[in-house]
């Protein structure tokens, strides 16, 4: 198993926590959970996944931000060509158990009812921040012509007012499914890979939850001690190769080449 070891260490890079540029906010509860857990176990359990060239966060905005709270100086991360064609950004998209009255009725959000096909369209030409769709009823909220970082403030106002609401966040997989089921989901727009570099550059994050990135070959369960990368990054990657050594032998590896569900 040398030969995976040493591809897998080629992809595997420890770096400074400081440099690595997130682009979306976290949510409070999920950070809660994830910092507790990630003290429990004193493990970063995955790796942060960088675009190479520009240390763009793609995957692991809350582990990023735990490890800044507990004053970690290095992060293992993962480190790919962010301009590969097969890594894909999607979005992740809230759902909720109110009715599209029950929404409207949180503040004074205008809306306008339209058909689904109509509702999705405008959101891609960024006409509103959301289309909420529910069996197939579907309300563009707060319709208007925005400008990109316009409606980024937007979806932030009204994601606060759900705040406190058992907000779901689905793939696009997952709407047909929750919809059948009675939930009202906010129809969004994906970003582009360049729009996701540039808010990360200017610090802008974007809403929680914003961008789903589909990144063939992800490594997971690497399971980095978390004291490890408060030495020097010269000895975090001495225990890294070490660590990999150990661990990956045969039969203990697999490539998933098909979806799996993952209980966290």
């Amino acid at each position: 198993m040398g030969e995976l070891v040493d591809e897998m260490l080629h992809q595997l890079e420890i770096r400074q926590a400081k440099d690595l540029l997130p682009h979306e906010q976290t949510i409070s509860y999920n950070l809660k959970r994830l910092k507790v857990a990630m003290l429990n176990i004193g493990q970063l359990v995955d790796p942060i996944i960088v675009d190479r060239e520009s240390n763009l966060v793609l995957d692991g905005n809350h582990r990023l931000k735990v490890l800044e709270i507990i004053e970690c100086p290095y992060a293992v991360c993962q480190a790919v060509d962010y301009t590969r064609p097969d890594i894909e950004v999607g979005t992740w998209f809230p759902a909720i158990r109110l009715t599209p009255g029950e929404v409207f009725g949180l503040d004074s959000i205008k809306h306008e009812k339209v058909d689904v096909e109509a509702g999705k369209k405008a959101v891609e030409n960024l006409e509103a921040p959301f289309a909420l769709i529910r069996n197939d009823e579907c309300h563009l909220l707060n319709p208007g012509k925005y400008k990109l970082l316009e409606m980024v403030e937007e979806q932030n106002y009204i994601l606060s007012l759900l705040e406190k609401r058992d907000v779901e966040y689905v793939p696009y997989e997952e709407v047909p499914r929750l919809i059948e089921n009675g939930k009202s989901v906010f129809y969004r727009r994906s970003y582009t890979k360049d729009e996701i570099l540039k808010a990360a550059q200017n610090h802008s994050p974007f809403p929680p939850k914003s961008t789903r990135h589909l990144i063939p070959g992800r490594i997971i369960r690497l399971n980095m001690r978390l004291g490890w990368l408060h030495r020097s990054p010269e000895e975090a990657e001495i225990e890294l190769k070490n660590n990999l050594s150990h661990r990956v032998y045969q039969g203990n590896v697999r490539k998933y080449y098909e979806p799996v569900t993952v209980i966290y």
